[in-house]
């Protein structure tokens, strides 16, 4: 098929099935990743694509807001978190690709405990979900999708151990993992999670990047930790040898595959390294880009030529092939990131197909409201 023809057709498709088509061949899967292309894919599916941004105004208080990136901006501006239970509600996990949140109410009310609700807030619904053990103290939360038909999602809980249980391990640190899977309804705990070579979770990165299906955190000591929720199983990565000392870099996707964002220097110029991983089976990284650093730091690629840069006053969206760059607008008035310097940025893309959280007739609180 001529490539012009098969990609105005995939204009028109959902998400999932471009993602199908880009094993095609290599100008298919870089055309598909091109902002032009993404731009018109979210407009004819009726899809929004951008961020939401959180932080803590007051202790009892977090402020949530959506800032629209490449999507649709008459839908964008109705995309909130106000149709929840009131309380203190704070996001914990996001699946970036198809619009899913798991937030947590855990306003300190007295006999009230804390809500896990897994929600859709284009089609404003939400379920609330059972809860974990709340005896450990929680690291790091992720979400997956795993399913579309029927509809299947795995939430990922890793914990602390209780000081008693740590006398055992001597060396590596060890966490509690558990897993809640939407088929069972339940949270189920597997084999602790041992990271090696006294290494541990960086705290830095609480919010995992999703790519070939699977979860990936930083450590501490710039390894790559990575949790597949299918086979519900994980390992550890070497970064490239040349960045197993930069305290800089961050975990990125772009063009679909696992990144690392490195800051460097030449010649008196700053400018960001672009790294991917070639293949989900290897562990072989190249060097894909340079950026010109501008001052602001690189939270996500919207797409394989633009990126969303953020600051503590501004977000911006920047071409990378001509150096301009858009400020987007934060659409909440309530939302003032100067009161806090630890923002958190969950990467959104959604459509307006009502989802079914859960289909079974098995007695949960089931809450859907109708936008």
């Amino acid at each position: 098929m001529n490539q012009d023809m098969l990609i105005e057709a995939l204009s028109r498709c959902p998400a999932s099935v471009v993602d199908k088509f880009r094993i095609l061949n290599k100008e298919c899967y870089k055309r598909t990743y091109n902002s032009s292309f993404i731009k018109l894919n979210l407009q004819r599916t009726n899809s929004v694509s951008g961020f939401f941004l959180e932080y803590a105004e007051r202790i009892f208080t977090i402020i949530s807001a959506f800032v629209e990136g490449l999507g649709n901006k008459t839908c964008g501006s109705e995309i909130s978190l106000d149709f929840l239970p009131p309380g203190r509600v704070a996001i914990v996990a996001c699946d970036a690709s198809h619009g899913i949140l798991l937030c947590v109410n855990d306003l300190p009310v007295k006999g009230r405990r804390p809500l896990y609700m897994i929600c859709k807030p284009t089609t404003k619904q939400y379920l609330i979900i059972p809860k974990p053990k709340i005896r450990y103290s929680t690291v790091k939360f992720g979400l997956m999708v795993i399913g579309s038909n029927p509809f299947r999602y795995k939430i990922l809980r890793l914990s602390n151990l209780p000081c008693r249980e740590k006398r055992r391990y001597s060396f590596n640190s060890t966490y509690v993992c558990e897993v809640f899977d939407s088929d069972s309804f339940a949270w189920k705990r597997l084999n602790n999670v041992e990271i090696p070579e006294d290494d541990f979770l960086s705290p830095l990165h609480s919010i995992p990047t999703a790519s070939y299906g699977v979860l990936h955190w930083l450590t501490f000591k710039n390894n790559v930790f990575r949790f597949c929720l299918k086979t519900e199983t994980w390992l550890v990565l070497p970064v490239p040898e040349c960045l197993a000392r930069d305290r800089s870099i961050k975990l990125a996707r772009y063009e679909g595959k696992l990144g690392i964002i490195s800051l460097s220097s030449s010649e008196g110029k700053d400018y960001d390294e672009i790294w991917v991983l070639e293949s989900y089976f290897g562990n072989s990284w190249v060097k894909m880009k340079e950026i010109k650093n501008i001052g602001i730091k690189p939270v996500w690629f919207s797409s394989n030529d633009t990126v969303t840069l953020a600051d503590w006053d501004r977000i911006l969206l920047y071409n990378l092939n001509n150096g301009k760059s858009q400020k987007l607008q934060i659409r909440n008035p309530r939302f003032c990131p100067w009161y806090s310097s630890d923002i958190s940025y969950f990467p959104f893309r959604s459509d307006y197909e009502r989802v079914e959280f859960d289909g079974r007739s098995n007695g949960c609180r089931h809450v859907t409201l109708q936008g």
